[in-house]
């Protein structure tokens, strides 16, 4: 029975039973070790000088054992080959001579157990051979390692969010290593050395030992951090190397958060970063530490390990570099986009006295698959969407005056064109007055976020509708002929918000940057970037844009940017991230904040100055505003309708139109203001008296919650609820007492 077993022995079962993993690797791994020819062969190459480093991969593991000559010793080294190398063993000292007596051991034990006699004789031939070899001095004598410093070796300064330095020791290649041919050395960049990091002024202690290994996974963790940067989800990762561990987050706000920890050395973390400032100072770190090893050990130049790395910061580098192209720059020629622009007032006059109100309901239909959204006035017409139809009916009596079949996954209406989006693409222009299409293109099907469309041009020139193809493009098709005439690509893929302002669209989708285009060309006539996230819609007052930027939880800035140059104005710092859109009345620039409490602030249009700041009435969680002279009026999802002064902040007025807990909230929140009426939606449709809040009549006799309200130049109200109706409401006639008429 015992004979059988014997034949039945592995290659590597035979080698495990020997004494050689436990010279190699002490009692504490457990790991592979090479086999016992190539592992004799290398030890006596280097007892007798023709080699000072041996590698030995193994054959059934991505592992790998390097042998250097120290001496009469040897450095024993095992490690892992992977993407990511993992250490579990580095410089273990053997003595030489011990080394060869225990493989040459080995080796006859090996042969005692082989039945085959041409591969016994090999066996016995290699352990006399071991056994027979003499230890020669060290051609290369005492090799003393090259110091290396770098990075910052002194606290940079708390103005500096994230930098590093480092102190290497690194080992000289013999000279008779060096050749023509290039191959991967992993052991090469496991050099000794101490890693420390600084955080605004902050200094932690992150490796002791073979520091690039950590600089790679941080290498690593900016590769995801970038492959992320067009997303505009929040993206985590966590690395490992050793006792050191990066973690990184990026927040839909493009703001990333790097938390470095080290065993027994605590943890430092950088906040509010953005990619570049997070990524920058890591690439610089490994480069330093590949030029420092290519420095002190010329022949690593050949090491393709270490020109992968290379090529990777190289890459990593180039890629953010092209995305900074994207910096501000200006228009020198701001007339040119100047002489478009019609110079409306924004400001609305007072009204006269008015009369109490009192209206009826004129009609009602019911369209399932009704959206709000999709409910258009245009003339004498409403124009309806469903998720079968498209209907137009009459506005004084709810007729139907044409309706159109056919599924669209989005309806929009740029001036007086009815742009329908299927599902796939395709783009049917058609005309309100009948419903037909009249031509038809295919742009690529939105992703990543709401279709987004917009009518721009006409008077002087080609009328185009903008809107969302794709995860991140705007696409301008001239609505005669249904042709694309131009392209603009974002980089994050975020929700694009857009203002058109004569001759210029100003272009948000969550970047760190706001772009003004032409809407005749589509050419970037400017380009305004900061650090943060501009998400918000921008507003246009007196030739001044209004932007807000988002700068992380707790972080966020107002700008001021002239509308035809892209000059920047003035910049002041947020108490907390904009929660809203910035609004404008009065040369004021109101924007909501979120912090401890919801603020609403004020800065002069013209300075930035901050006039006031008060408890934000609602802007913030999705109310929305309307100026009346000096007077900004919030319509809260809550209920209630507040004024409040630009000048001073105060609260002018204020009335509650819904119970905050049991009436219902409209999809939309947007008060009408019409003939010196304000016509509120709530649970119901008020209208009151813009200048001091009173009710000029009772809610409109409407049992439907106004997910959508429209108000034409008549006065008539019209309300679509999502279950599926749109009701008309108009004033009923009254009679005035005219003074004077009697005689």
């Amino acid at each position: 029975m015992v004979a059988p077993l014997d034949e039945s022995l592995s290659y590597a079962q035979k080698r495990t039973s020997s004494g050689v993993p436990h010279l190699l690797l002490g009692r504490g791994l457990d790991v592979e070790t090479p086999a016992l020819a190539e592992l004799t062969a290398a030890a006596a190459a280097l007892a007798i000088g023709a080699k000072r480093k041996a590698l030995l991969p193994l054959a059934t593991a991505a592992v790998e054992y390097a042998l250097v000559r120290r001496g009469d010793s040897v450095l024993v080294s095992c490690y892992g080959t992977a993407s990511a190398p993992v250490v579990y063993q580095l410089d273990r000292a053997v003595p030489l001579r011990r080394l060869l007596d225990t493989c040459a051991q080995s080796m006859l034990e090996m042969a005692g157990q082989e039945l085959d006699p041409t591969a016994r004789q090999i066996a016995v031939r290699v352990a006399e051979r071991a056994l027979a070899t003499k230890i020669t001095p060290d051609p290369e004598g005492l090799v003393v390692p090259m110091n290396q410093r770098g990075g910052e070796l002194d606290t940079p300064g708390e103005h500096v969010p994230l930098a590093f330095g480092y102190e290497a020791a690194v080992y000289p290649s013999s000279s008779s290593a060096q050749g023509r041919s290039a191959r991967a050395d992993v052991h090469a960049l496991l050099f000794e050395g101490h890693l420390w990091a600084f955080v605004r002024g902050r200094r932690l202690s992150l490796v002791r030992g073979p520091i690039m290994l950590a600089a790679h996974r941080m290498v690593v963790a900016v590769r995801t951090l970038i492959d992320s940067w067009d997303s505009a989800r929040p993206t985590h990762v966590r690395l490992r190397a050793g006792g050191f561990q990066v973690a990184m987050r990026k927040s839909t706000h493009q703001l990333v958060t790097i938390e470095l920890s080290s065993d027994g050395g605590g943890d430092l973390t950088a906040t509010s970063l953005t990619i570049a400032e997070a990524a920058l100072p890591i690439l610089k770190l490994a480069g330093d530490l590949l030029r420092s090893l290519v420095s002190a050990d010329r022949g690593q130049s050949r090491n393709l390990r270490v020109r992968a790395l290379r090529q990777e910061v190289r890459a990593l580098r180039r890629e953010i570099r092209a995305r900074r192209s994207a910096d501000s720059f200006v228009n020198l020629d701001p007339d040119r986009l100047r002489i478009h622009h019609s110079g409306e007032s924004e400001e609305t006059a007072a009204p006269g006295r008015l009369p109490s109100l009192q209206f009826d309901e004129r009609w009602r239909i019911c369209l399932e698959g009704l959206d709000a959204n999709s409910v258009f006035m245009c003339g004498d017409r409403l124009v309806i969407a469903t998720q079968t139809h498209v209907v137009a009916v009459s506005r004084d009596d709810g007729k139907v005056l044409w309706a159109r079949p056919g599924q669209a996954s989005t309806t929009l209406m740029a001036g007086s064109v009815l742009i329908r989006l299927s599902a796939d693409g395709e783009v049917e222009f058609c005309n309100v007055e009948d419903g037909e299409p009249y031509c038809s293109t295919q742009i690529t099907p939105r992703i990543g976020g709401p279709p987004v469309g917009l009518m721009a041009g006409g008077d002087k020139m080609p009328p185009v509708a903008v809107v969302t193809e794709g995860s991140h493009r705007l696409v301008a098709i001239d609505v005669r002929t249904g042709e694309p005439r131009w392209r603009f690509a974002s980089r994050s893929g975020g929700e694009f918000r857009m203002t058109k302002v004569g001759r210029v669209l100003l272009v948000t989708c969550g970047e760190e940057a706001i772009h003004a285009l032409d809407i005749a060309t589509g050419e970037d006539v400017w380009r305004f970037a900061e650090r943060g996230c501009f998400q918000f819609k921008p507003l246009v007052s007196n030739e001044t844009v209004i932007a807000a930027s988002v700068r992380g939880r707790r972080e966020g800035a107002l700008f001021a940017i002239d509308l035809y140059s892209g000059q920047p104005r003035w910049q002041r710092e947020l108490q907390g991230p904009p929660t809203s859109d910035p609004c404008a009345a009065a040369n004021v620039a109101l924007v909501s904040t979120a912090g401890e409490e919801a603020i609403l602030s004020a800065h002069c249009l013209q300075t930035g100055r901050a006039l006031w700041d008060t408890k934000d009435p609602g802007l913030g969680i999705g109310g929305a505003g309307l100026t009346f002279d000096d007077t900004w009026i919030v319509n809260a999802p809550f209920g209630q309708l507040s004024a409040l002064d630009v000048h001073s902040g105060n609260i002018r007025w204020n009335t509650n139109l819904a119970d905050a807990l049991a009436d219902e909230i409209p999809r939309r929140l947007e008060p009408v203001l019409r003939g010196g009426a304000l016509f509120v939606p709530a649970s119901s449709v008020h209208v009151v008296r813009p200048a001091d809040g009173q009710k000029l009549s009772a809610s409109l006799p409407c049992d439907l919650v106004p997910d959508l309200m429209r108000v034409d130049e008549r006065g008539w109200v019209y309300i679509a609820e999502e279950s599926g109706y749109l009701a008309a409401y108009a004033p009923k006639p009254m009679l005035t007492l005219v003074k004077g008429g009697a005689r």
